[in-house]
């Protein structure tokens, strides 16, 4: 007979809480706690009504989500168990109506806040109303809560980046949120923007400073690196986005993006979507069986424990896409990296923009519309966001998920595993791969075999 979870056992009849849920790590732990947390009696979801949209209809959106289908196929019945419930975390009380307001307080034992602004080229005010104001709407709403057990705040670990090395604590703020919420709404878009530089400092973006100046946070937070596809759950590979590395190995596949700035000698701190989300449930009842006294930090990451270099991930990358290539290319799979701007500039007018104006050129004479110098400015203009963290390294400490994971029981670490160190990134990094060319690409496994006849033209 199965031994029985003990995190599944704590979910039992619990009521849970989600802002951010249709977000790419919102999506992955909406799915694991309805399949891996049947006990569960409702989630609620905040939803923000949203082009001509109202909150029911985005739920049917995120429900027929691909992230979903097997559920969908093995238990149809599952979805009502989710609660779709309307508000907007810039708001007081949240925006929630009154009677919202009273089934939350009176239901609500666990809450995960992934509700944040991910944008690395997010203009100051946008990314401190989502990442400081909103979550002190959030503890503020939440602190009411008649039979709150554990709260879980998803930051980021790429705070504090003027330190060497990241512990597992909450680090004093450079600038009180309260002061600086105040001087950003008395000044308009213009002069502020002619003052962000300043106003970061250390941190390399909006994003990064406004974490560390909210980072007072209590209970769990759980801080991942840069999240990336699913390692195996709810499917290896699963990625809905191209955010980070994923808009890389896109670019390269395709054979668009040919060259870059990066260091290929330093780690790259990647952490896949299904181990951040199992180390979130598994610090909810860490926290809950603990006591809410004070909080603890979770550096969810790789490289203290199983690090893989971006040379190394390049290569796996390459190799995978000569395998299984994307049916249009616009080039072979293939990158150089640089760590000097002089030659990466060279190569970014050989390679990317010659081209683009001749075929932009060309597309004109035959009366259609040149898209291909918009399409490398774009590619650039993001690229340019994470020159910081590619050609950098830091050592993040990363104990707590460790000593978690000792905690558990051997069924709990089965099936909320969230240990790095059993990670294959050569196996991972090909089913990254298939996964943006299924997800992202939408080239199913028949068109395999013509992308690589198409390939094969290229050699």
């Amino acid at each position: 007979m199965k031994n029985p979870s003990n995190i599944a056992e704590f979910y039992q009849d619990k009521s849970i809480f989600i802002t951010g849920s249709t977000g790419f790590m919102g999506k992955v732990l909406v799915e694991k706690l309805l399949r891996s947390c049947p006990g569960i009696d409702r989630v609620y979801l905040l939803l923000r009504p949203s082009k001509g949209k109202d909150i029911a209809c985005r739920l049917e959106e995120l429900i027929n989500n691909e992230v979903f289908q097997s559920l969908q196929q093995d238990q149809p019945d599952v979805f009502k168990k989710l609660v779709p419930v309307s508000g907007d975390i810039s708001l007081t009380a949240l925006g929630l109506s009154t009677a919202d307001q009273e089934i939350l307080n009176s239901s609500v034992s666990i809450v995960f806040h992934t509700a944040a602004r991910i944008n690395f080229d997010d203009n100051l005010r946008q990314a401190i109303d989502a990442n400081i104001k909103g979550p002190q709407k959030v503890i503020t709403f939440c602190s009411q809560l008649k039979k709150l057990q554990a709260f879980v705040h998803v930051s980021t670990v790429f705070n504090n980046l003027d330190k060497g090395e990241i512990d597992e604590v909450v680090y004093p703020a450079s600038m009180d949120p309260q002061k600086l919420m105040e001087f950003v709404d008395c000044m308009d878009n213009e002069l502020l923007a002619s003052i962000t530089k300043q106003l970061v400092g250390k941190c390399p973006n909006v994003y990064a400073f406004t974490k560390a100046i909210e980072n007072k946070i209590p209970l769990a937070i759980v801080r991942p690196s840069i999240v990336t596809c699913s390692l195996q759950e709810p499917i290896p590979g699963w990625i809905d986005n191209l955010n980070g590395p994923s808009g890389f190995v896109v670019g390269v596949g395709k054979g668009l993006l040919r060259t870059a700035i990066t260091n290929c000698q330093l780690v790259g701190d990647m952490i896949p979507v299904d181990i951040s989300i199992n180390l979130m449930i598994a610090a909810a009842w860490k926290s809950a069986i603990g006591g809410m006294h004070e909080a603890k930090v979770y550096n969810c990451v790789t490289g203290s424990h199983n690090p893989v270099t971006w040379g190394q991930f390049n290569q796996y990358g390459i190799a995978a896409w000569k395998r299984f290539p994307t049916k249009d290319m616009a080039w072979y799979p293939s990158i150089n990296y640089h760590t000097h701007e002089i030659p990466f500039k060279i190569e970014k007018a050989l390679f990317h923009y010659f081209p683009a104006y001749f075929f932009d050129f060309v597309a004109r004479i035959i009366g259609k519309k040149p898209i291909m110098v918009s399409l490398y400015n774009k590619i650039h203009r993001a690229s340019s966001c994470l020159n910081f963290y590619v050609v950098r390294e830091w050592k993040f400490v990363s104990n707590n998920p460790i000593q978690l994971l000792e905690e558990m029981s051997v069924e709990d670490r089965r099936v909320f595993n969230f240990d790095v160190r059993e990670i294959n990134w050569e196996s991972y990094v090909t089913n990254y791969i298939l996964g943006c060319r299924r997800f992202l690409l939408k080239d199913n496994i028949q068109t395999l075999q013509i992308a690589r006849r198409n390939l094969n033209r290229y050699y």
